[in-house]
C-alpha cells in the first residue's frame, strides 16, 4: 500500500493547460463599423417651415379647370368630327379601288386614298399643336 492513484486526472499523459480568463480578440479587419452619435436637437440645422395654407395658384381654380376641361371636350370633338367624314371618304375610294376596270381608275382610286391620308396627317398634327397648348397652359404637375 505504498502507491495512491491520482483519480482527478483521466489522461494524466496530456498536461493541464492555463487558459486566459477573458475571451480572445479577433485581429482587426480594417472595417469601421458605424457607431452612431448622440444629437441634441439645438445642434440640428432647423427646417425652414412653409405655410399650411396655401391660395390656390390661377390654373388650380375650378373656374380654371373647368375652362380647362371645356376646351380639352372641344378638342376631342373636333377629332371625332373629322374623323366621320374621313371615314366615309376612305371607305369609297376602298370600294372605287376594288370596283376598278382599269389602271386608271385605279391610280385615280389610290390618289384619293392618299388625299384622304394627308388630311388625317393634319388633322392629326393639329389636333397634336392644340394639346401640346393646352398642356403648356397647365404647367407642369
Amino acid at each position: 500500500m505504498g502507491w495512491v492513484m491520482d483519480l482527478t486526472s483521466t489522461r494524466p499523459w496530456q498536461p493541464v493547460l492555463d487558459l486566459p480568463r477573458q475571451s480572445p480578440r479577433p485581429r482587426a479587419s480594417g472595417l469601421t463599423l458605424w457607431r452612431p452619435e448622440i444629437v441634441f436637437l439645438s445642434a440640428a440645422s432647423t427646417a425652414v417651415r412653409s405655410a399650411r395654407v396655401v391660395v390656390a395658384e390661377p390654373a388650380l381654380r375650378p373656374d380654371a379647370v373647368r375652362a380647362q376641361i371645356e376646351a380639352t371636350q372641344s378638342l376631342l370633338s373636333s377629332v371625332a368630327e373629322a374623323q366621320f367624314p374621313l371615314g366615309v371618304r376612305a371607305a369609297a375610294a376602298e370600294t372605287r379601288a376594288a370596283m376598278a376596270g382599269s389602271p386608271g381608275e385605279r391610280v385615280a382610286a389610290a390618289m384619293e386614298a392618299y388625299r384622304i391620308h394627308a388630311e388625317l396627317d393634319n388633322v392629326l398634327r393639329e389636333t397634336r399643336l392644340r394639346a401640346g397648348a393646352l398642356l403648356e397652359e397647365r404647367g407642369p404637375r
